[in-house]
């Protein structure tokens, strides 16, 4: 049987197979600041996202300064309605042209609702605006990479790297490219590195198990699934990865438990596609 490894949280997926392994990847978009349902049908590589956070400030009633519709715009993002985000956006940049955070911005709930070209637009923007703005390139990474430019992600990934040398998000997600070109070695190295910098990063602790099964260390990989799963008891993907592993490790009923945990929370998360594929694999493993 195939077994199935999943790389991130709460999202779509898109399969990565590897040239030397029979293992199926499934790669997972997630915001790792906030948690925002994202889909990519590109077959490539895994990202993560900044995203936004609520701003402190309250809603403003009447926005009439570009701050005020930015704040309205990061309110909207975080509960779901990009349309409505865009909208307060395109607002705040209408009255100040040069407003990167706001072109940045967009471009996150552009790429949210499947706009990756002009969302890629809107990250150059801000990047034009402000040449300093890490988050901005390691956003047009994942642009680039959801497209399947994975050397041109790799670039703005050490773009953002070299602006901000603790940006963990950025590591991880030039692990994440580094792994789709075969480089485990690098990916390893990015993974540890995004690890050392957030020793609370359940993300970059279930991307290393998968890089770590994929490099045959079945093992290693359980031990960082059991990481990821102890920080974030939630983590549906690390379930999933942890119960294929523990199926070739032979662990058979461990396997199934875990299979079963993961399958009822993409349940709970209304994510079909895997709910139906953790499934599929608890009923092989019951034969």
């Amino acid at each position: 049987m195939k077994f199935k490894l999943l790389k991130k949280q709460f999202v779509k997926e898109q399969f990565v197979k590897t040239n030397k392994t029979n293992i199926t990847i499934v790669a997972l978009i997630i915001f790792t600041e906030i948690i925002l349902v994202s889909c990519s049908q590109k077959n490539d590589v895994l990202v993560t996202e900044i995203g936004v956070n609520p701003p402190k400030q309250p809603a403003i009633a009447k926005p009439t300064k570009p701050t005020d519709f930015f704040i309205q715009g990061q309110q909207k993002q975080s509960k779901g309605d990009l349309r409505g985000a865009i909208a307060a956006y395109n607002r705040a940049i209408q009255l100040n042209p040069n407003y990167g955070a706001a072109y940045n911005s967009r471009g996150l709930a552009k790429f949210d609702m499947g706009d990756k070209q002009s969302a890629i637009a809107d990250y150059n923007q801000a990047i034009k605006i402000n040449p300093n703005d890490a988050q901005a390139y390691n956003n047009l990474g994942n642009a680039k990479a959801a497209q399947g430019d994975i050397n041109g992600a790799v670039s703005d990934y050490n773009q953002a790297i070299t602006l901000s040398p603790k940006y963990a998000d950025a590591y991880n997600n030039r692990g994440n490219a580094r792994a789709s070109q075969g480089d485990r070695n690098g990916a390893l190295a990015d993974y540890n590195q995004a690890i050392q910098l957030n020793s609370n990063y359940a993300v970059a602790y279930n991307n290393r198990g998968n890089a770590r099964a994929a490099q045959g260390d079945t093992n290693g990989a359980v031990a960082d699934y059991d990481e990821a799963i102890r920080i974030n008891s939630n983590f549906a993907a690390a379930y999933n990865n942890r119960g294929n592993a523990r199926a070739a490790l032979g662990s058979k009923e461990a396997a199934i438990s875990d299979l079963q945990r993961a399958a009822d929370l993409f349940k709970q998360q209304n994510n079909t596609d895997l709910y139906q594929q953790a499934v599929n694999t608890l009923n092989e493993l019951k034969k």
